[in-house]
């Protein structure tokens, strides 16, 4: 070795398990969830599905009732896993959208001349709803979306 040439890297390896939206916390969920398995196989396995699935994963793992032992890990997360948005203003909408509210109430607006400026929308009884609906995790800037 000389001063040209760099070291052999030393440190952790830094992966980035295909998701520019995993980040230090999504890491720290799947090295949690790596310390309560006792069988390589499930850690194999668990590795695998996060750096397939990336920080949707990572926040699955986060839910309370994820067993990161079980046998069809990745069928539960596959079925349970909507997407992620990074502003959950953005995922009220798309809800919105969805339901049909959005078109729904722009369509009586236009019919009874109501201004724009005259109908709001009550967001904190949305959001509780929203809450009801679907299970949500923040992490790493990101609003991950589970259905129950």
């Amino acid at each position: 070795m000389n001063p040209e040439t760099p070291p052999p890297n030393q440190g952790p390896e830094n992966r980035s398990w295909n998701d520019d939206r995993f980040g230090p916390e999504a890491a720290a969920a799947v090295d949690a969830a790596l310390t309560t398995l006792d069988n390589p196989n499930h850690a194999l396995r668990l590795l695998a599905l996060a750096e397939q699935a990336g920080a949707g994963f990572a926040a699955y793992l986060l839910l309370s009732d994820t067993d990161a032992a079980a046998d069809d890990l990745d069928e539960k997360f596959s079925t349970a896993y909507l997407d992620a948005w990074e502003q959950f203003s953005q995922f009220r909408r798309d809800v919105l959208e969805w339901l049909g509210w959005l078109d729904a109430v722009k369509d009586v607006m236009t019919a009874q001349g109501i201004p724009e400026d005259h109908l709001t929308w009550n967001t904190a009884a949305i959001d509780i709803q929203i809450f009801d609906t679907y299970d949500l995790v923040r992490l790493d800037g990101w609003w991950h979306v589970f259905y129950k």
